[in-house]
């Protein structure tokens, strides 16, 4: 259906037949999927399975080459790097206004009016339920446009879909595609016809956020669970040992009384926030 509506250019990526992971990256010349052995190939050179991949330079060229859609996304980067611009913003109103794209604008990027700001995402579904069918699709969703229409059909973009049947094993691997054209239009992509301009533009596009529900950030990060200790991952905030569990008292149980000291208060803010660097600084410690 999607295909019939407009010329969407498609890729396909050879995967494994359980849907455990695409044959890109590290895995490009595996013959079989090194993680239910199933092969990749038939008898005949074929591949068994195919992901089919769905670029979004295509699509971000017919939203701009409209004279509706592509002006208003002009003009709502020229108003985000306006507000960008004027200082600290008195309100949170939009995606804009965030401390990510504020950041950014400094930087050179979205150093045009053409650029695009995208939100990506991703998350498991189940088809049908009783025949165990999963699917993760990625959505790229283009925040130039207006928020009454942002979340409808013309912005959110589906650039791909694990095949399936069953849950990816390594879902890294199905992004390394959307990983590759994201690098081009960082770089920027020439000749594109853009609403209101008489001549063709330079097209940039930055991801401002990615996000997912747990299960999918903690597979797309490789995590384990965590060992009971450190239960927080944004608050400095580690439990005491015994015997074989971890337990949270709210004063120091090595402190004699009366001089206890406090370990946490749950209606206070006694210990500092994690953020990105902190953690990286205690990863490398580790």
């Amino acid at each position: 259906m999607v295909e019939s509506s407009v010329d969407l250019i498609s890729k396909k990526v050879d995967c494994c037949t359980a849907g455990c992971a695409a044959f890109t990256a590290g895995r490009a010349n595996l013959t079989a999927c090194d993680e239910c052995k199933a092969p990749r190939f038939r008898g005949d050179g074929k591949p068994r399975m195919q992901a089919t991949y769905w670029p979004l330079v295509p699509w971000l060229k017919m939203m701009l080459a409209d004279p509706d859609i592509g002006s208003g996304m002009v003009q709502a980067m020229k108003e985000a790097r306006e507000a960008a611009a004027a200082g600290s913003p008195e309100n949170l109103r939009d995606w804009f206004v965030g401390e990510v794209f504020r950041k950014l604008v400094p930087q050179g990027y979205f150093s045009s009016n053409t650029c695009i700001a995208l939100s990506i995402s991703t998350d498991g579904f189940q088809a049908w339920r009783q025949r165990g069918f999963e699917g993760w699709p990625t959505i790229a969703t283009v925040l130039n446009i207006d928020p009454t229409s942002r979340v409808q059909v013309v912005s959110p973009l589906i650039p791909g879909i694990t095949p399936g049947p069953g849950q990816p094993a390594d879902l890294e691997l199905f992004f390394h595609q959307i990983a590759e054209e994201l690098n081009a239009l960082a770089t920027g992509v020439a000749g594109v016809t853009v609403a209101g301009y008489e001549e063709l533009q330079v097209v940039c596009a930055f991801v401002t956020q990615f996000t997912t529900d747990m299960p999918a950030g903690d597979k797309l990060v490789s995590a384990i669970g965590g060992n009971g200790e450190n239960r927080g991952r944004f608050r400095i905030f580690s439990g005491v040992r015994h015997k074989r569990r971890y337990y949270y008292p709210p004063h120091d149980p090595d402190d004699p009384p009366p001089s206890k000291s406090r370990r946490f208060d749950v209606m206070g803010n006694t210990t500092p926030r994690r953020t990105a660097a902190s953690i990286a600084a205690s990863g490398k410690k580790l």
